[in-house]
């Protein structure tokens, strides 16, 4: 009897098993075979199933787009009621995984939900013993609801269509970091980076480029102000060990992003059969107006993934999906080891105002470093097929890849070093540089009275503006000498000390030489203009390497919503 009542209850343990797995939603990915993605209210009612199957996952909106659709951000966590706050201090590290920036790349998009669903079902259920898990499935959603059969047409699917590049107001949203223009990244920043303060940040695409042998290519952040143990972490330990589990166990051939160059340049649309033999591979840009740079310059683990555009649709979202369950299975092993390596990073440009391995200063002038030796980078070939739908050519990868030795540009260095000073100070009526800096999360502090300083000038040599618009600017780069000299500056200036978490950050927004600052993106036109105008040719921002006795206070904290 006892015998009976065991199988009889372990029938009725499997037969509610297997309906709480029926009761599990599909992504439109699956439901249709793969010719179809997942339109926004796809995703919406994927995430509310899940709901329903679990009590560890809680969904907030992080922001609200263009054409008012409400960006979800899926907490999975043991504990999803916690406070963000308590969240930042946990023992665990918080991992966050943003899909679908760029709505024609949906690999991301898809691949998000089927990882939720078996955090939630049981399958990877034990990740949320080492770590908190946020995610973004559907970050451009006003480009994912543009979907048509005659965006990215090269690209191997899906047959229903994809999304657009553009966010509904035209904006490239992995160009808007550092200008934060679209209501999108500043939700972003403000609602997932400042609030939560992810260790560990990653960022899914899917590459339009060289025809290369790689099922997906990947990036650290590529901008040297990045503490250096960051990355030196990513590329000799998170990443081989990641390349080394896909191969393995799923015999996806993965590497460091690039495109196919003949001068140590990136070069997008070099394809090998354009030349006779492609002699280096390249990446990309190590500005922080891309998203992996700027976690880079927060001192943050940053991991941009670009599945291979010319595989077919399911292999794309499988080999993405395989890509971030490496990582997390990776962090799970080691979580306080990557919390340590933030927390580190933190101390070190509190202390010192940089970031490790910039103590001499911060970059503001790159180039690609060649590699000391060639490498073997796989060379793919693609067929070419007429898509009946839109009687426009098709791409698609075929078996052949053969290693071809050449140099490698896979870094950048810095080719020209300014040393930070000890804080920038900013006149009152500068406020609105002031809440740029708030938005991305820099403690600034104002003076409650009138002083004179001896300051660092910053004297413009020269002034250069793009001849054309990119992304509605004309970018601007500046020349200068630091000199010194003495300013008045009246109560309610704004101090900016280099000494805290973000130095690497700040310098990037306030140096008068930066590539991608408030200078780059015509915050200061027509201060610049009046400077020049004047004949004074000083840059507004002054250096300061002595802090004022004059009495201030911080003025705004970063608080929990």
């Amino acid at each position: 009897m006892k015998r009976i009542a065991l199988l009889l209850c372990l029938v009725f343990f499997a037969m509610t098993i297997k309906s709480q797995t029926q009761s599990l939603p599909q992504s439109r990915a699956e439901r249709t075979n793969y010719e179809e993605t997942s339109r926004y209210a796809d995703v919406l009612e994927f995430i509310h199933q899940l709901q329903l199957n679990s009590q560890e996952i809680k969904v907030e909106s992080f922001a609200t787009t263009h054409a008012g659709r409400s960006l979800p951000l899926v907490i999975l966590s043991r504990q999803p009621a916690a406070a963000p706050q308590t969240r930042r201090n946990a023992a665990k590290p918080v991992v966050f995984i943003m899909a679908n920036i760029h709505a024609g790349e949906v690999e991301g998009k898809e691949a998000m939900q089927h990882l939720m669903r078996d955090v939630v079902a049981g399958q990877l259920n034990a990740l949320l013993d080492k770590m908190i898990l946020l995610i973004a499935p559907i970050y451009n959603a006003d480009g994912n609801e543009k979907i048509d059969i005659n965006n990215r047409t090269a690209q191997n699917g899906p047959k229903g269509g994809v999304g657009t590049r553009e966010n509904g107001e035209k904006l490239d949203l992995n160009r808007d970091y550092m200008k934060v223009e679209a209501a999108e990244a500043r939700g972003l920043i403000e609602n997932v980076f400042n609030r939560y303060d992810p260790q560990v940040v990653m960022d899914l695409h899917t590459t339009n480029g060289s025809y290369h042998g790689y099922a997906l290519t990947y990036s650290p952040s590529l901008n040297p102000n990045t503490d250096r143990r960051i990355l030196a972490f990513m590329r000799d330990k998170l990443f081989p060990a990641v390349t080394r589990r896909l191969w393995e166990k799923h015999h996806y051939h993965t590497y460091f992003y690039g495109n196919f160059s003949q001068e140590g340049r990136p070069q997008n649309e070099l394809n090998p059969d354009q030349v006779s033999a492609p002699k280096a591979w390249a990446t990309f840009d190590h500005r922080p107006r891309f998203g992996n740079n700027y976690e880079g310059l927060r001192n943050r683990l940053a991991i941009l993934s670009e599945a291979y555009s010319y595989l077919d649709f399911r292999t794309r979202v499988d080999v993405t999906d395989k890509f971030v369950r490496a990582i997390l299975q990776f962090i799970a092993a080691r979580p306080a080891a990557i919390i340590k390596l933030a927390r580190d990073a933190d101390k070190f440009s509190t202390a010192t105002g940089t970031t490790k391995g910039n103590e001499d200063g911060f970059g503001v002038n790159f180039e690609l470093k060649a590699s000391a030796k060639p490498v073997a980078i796989l060379v793919g070939s693609v067929n070419r097929v007429i898509d009946p739908r839109t009687n426009k050519p098709r791409l698609e990868a075929n078996t052949e890849a053969r290693p071809v030795l050449m140099t490698e540009y896979g870094e950048f260095q810095a080719t020209k070093r300014v040393p930070p000073p000890l804080a920038y100070i900013l006149k009152p009526e500068q406020r609105k540089l002031i809440d740029m800096l708030l938005t991305h999360g820099i403690v600034v502090e104002t003076t409650k009275q009138e002083v004179t300083l001896a300051v660092e000038q910053s004297v413009i040599q020269e002034i250069s503006r793009a001849p054309r618009a990119f992304q509605g600017h004309r970018e601007t780069k500046l020349q200068v000498e630091i000199k010194p000299g003495k300013e008045k500056f009246p109560a309610g200036s704004f101090l900016v000390s280099t000494h805290q978490a973000k130095a690497a950050l700040l310098f990037y927004l306030l140096d008068a030489e930066s590539d991608d600052g408030l200078v780059n993106w015509n915050f200061l036109d027509n201060e610049l203009d009046a400077a020049m105008k004047s004949g004074a040719r000083i840059y507004p921002i002054y250096r300061l390497n002595a802090l004022p006795k004059t009495p201030r206070v911080v003025l705004k904290k970063i608080t929990e919503k």
